[in-house]
Parts: C-alpha cells; sequence; structure tokens
C-alpha cells in the first residue's frame, strides 16, 4: 500500500514487487529502523531506486518495523529530497513518524481491514527471495554511540553570529533586543533569523525558538 498512485501502478505494471527489501518473511526481518538506500549490491534495487527518483521524484528514506503476533508491520517513508541529510532529518523527526503511524491507522481503519480480508501470498510471488534477510542498515537505541562509531559528525554547521542570534532566540529576546546587543541594524537581525529558520526547518518563530532551545541544550552553541 502506498500514497502515490502513480508510482503504485508502475509498480505493479513493470513486477517490481520481488525487489523491495521490506517485503520478506518476519523471521528475517527484525523491528527497529532501516535505511532504504542501504543496498549497494543489489542491482535490481538500485533500478527500483533510480526509477522512482527519475519518473516520479520519491526518494526512498526509511522504514520503521514493528514486530507483532501476527507478523510484522512495515511502514516506509520517502520524499522528494536527493540529499545526504534527508535521513538524518527523519530520525530526528522520530515522534513525529510515529505519531502520523498511529493517526494513520486509527484514520484508515475500514481500509485495514480491507487489507487483512484480502490477503497477499507473497511467497509464491517472490519464491525463495521471501525468506532471504535483505541488506540494510539498522539504528539500534544508542544512536548517538552508532553515529559516533560510524565517524559521523554534526551536519548542522552554524557561523559565529548564527550562534549569537540562537543564543538570544533560546532565551526569547526580540529582534529590537538582538540588534541592540550585536549592534546590528533590524534588518539584518531579521535576515539571519529567516536564514535560520531556513536551515533548522522552522516554520514558525516559536518553533525557531523551541529549536534554539535545543541546540543549546546539546552544546552545538559552545
Amino acid at each position: 500500500m502506498g500514497t502515490n498512485e502513480d508510482w503504485n501502478e508502475y509498480c505493479f505494471e513493470h513486477s517490481l514487487i520481488n525487489f523491495f527489501p521490506c517485503l520478506r518473511h518476519p523471521e528475517v526481518l527484525s523491528k527497529g529502523i532501516s535505511f532504504m538506500q542501504a543496498s549497494p549490491s543489489d542491482i535490481n534495487y538500485q533500478q527500483v531506486k533510480k526509477a522512482a527518483w527519475d519518473r516520479f521524484r520519491i526518494n526512498f528514506n526509511l522504514n520503521l518495523y514493528t514486530l507483532f503476533s501476527g507478523g510484522i508491520e512495515a511502514f516506509g517513508f520517502g520524499s522528494k529530497f536527493n540529499d545526504y541529510q534527508v535521513e538524518e532529518r527523519l530520525i530526528n523527526e522520530l515522534p513525529l513518524l510515529r505519531c502520523f503511524i498511529k493517526s494513520f491507522k486509527e484514520n484508515h481503519k475500514n481500509l485495514f481491514y480491507t487489507l487483512q480480508d484480502n490477503c497477499v501470498d507473497l511467497a509464491s510471488h517472490m519464491g525463495t527471495q521471501f525468506y532471504e534477510s535483505p541488506q540494510k542498515i539498522k539504528i539500534p537505541f544508542g544512536r548517538e554511540s552508532f553515529l559516533n562509531h560510524i565517524g559521523h559528525k554534526p551536519s548542522l554547521k552554524l557561523t559565529a553570529r548564527e550562534k549569537d542570534l540562537v543564543k538570544f532566540l533560546a532565551n526569547g529576546y526580540p529582534a529590537s533586543y538582538i540588534r541592540k546587543k550585536l549592534h546590528l541594524s533590524i534588518r539584518t537581525v531579521e535576515n539571519y533569523i529567516a536564514a535560520l529558520k531556513d536551515k533548522l526547518n522552522c516554520s514558525s518563530k516559536t518553533e525557531l525558538i523551541e529549536k534554539s532551545q535545543s541546540i543549546l541544550a546539546i552544546g552545538l552553541c559552545n
């Protein structure tokens, strides 16, 4: 089941179901997170991803797996962005993604009942591949230690002046106060604030203040 009708029809017409790593027997999958880009040697899946991006501007990003008594539930999230920071941005919003899943399931109960009544026997379509463990990278619960282990560095880059702005914004100071303290024009301060909202992916001043507080809390402005 997917939210892009054109992509769904393309997958059906070209029999791409066999090449999706998340469609496997529950015993070879495990709960957690997997990156959908992490299949470097799977040529067929690489072609699927290329078709999704070239034809439909869909970039596969991550799957969230949940195990339950009847099997495994996989929710995949993609985007229209194709840069190396997409997965990190989604991971930073995991509570929102999980909230979306819960809301989606609650608001589409009839759809899920229909799916349960019309199950597809994947094993008959995929053969032995259905029982093969897919290649994927899973993020353990110790996210920070894992990222440090693979040499990850924070992608958030703030200039010295932007760090000054973040410190003032985190404490709720208005632009007029920041202007006086930093000896800048009000327009310059407003331009910095607009740039920070864009860089930190904030849609409102309130959200920018909250994100600034989070940045200070993890020491990125030291």
